[in-house]
């Protein structure tokens, strides 16, 4: 779970949890790459569109998904569908 908003971070954990996921969390991109780099065993990235560090949520999945080919990715935002959408796939910034 990618999001530099603690409080979307930890909600989004408890569900994660609740169902049964365990969960690493980052709170920018740097950071999550840090974390698929170290763990092999990462099924579901959730990330956040917008993040700090360098690292938009399209590009971190982008490296992880280089890195575990059969990764599933959930993007998750608070911006209007026009800023992070374009032709029906994430906008690459």
């Amino acid at each position: 779970m990618v999001d530099d908003e603690p409080t979307v971070r930890m909600l989004v954990v408890e569900v994660a949890e609740e169902i049964g996921y365990t969960v690493l969390q980052a709170f920018d991109g740097p950071g999550a790459a840090r974390l698929l780099q170290a763990d092999a065993g990462i099924d579901l990235l959730i990330t956040d569109v917008g993040l700090p560090g360098g690292m938009n949520g399209r590009q971190v999945a982008d490296a992880a998904i280089s890195l575990i080919l059969d990764l599933h990715v959930l993007f998750i935002t608070g911006y209007a569908e026009n800023a992070v959408i374009k032709n029906g796939q994430p906008r690459r910034t």
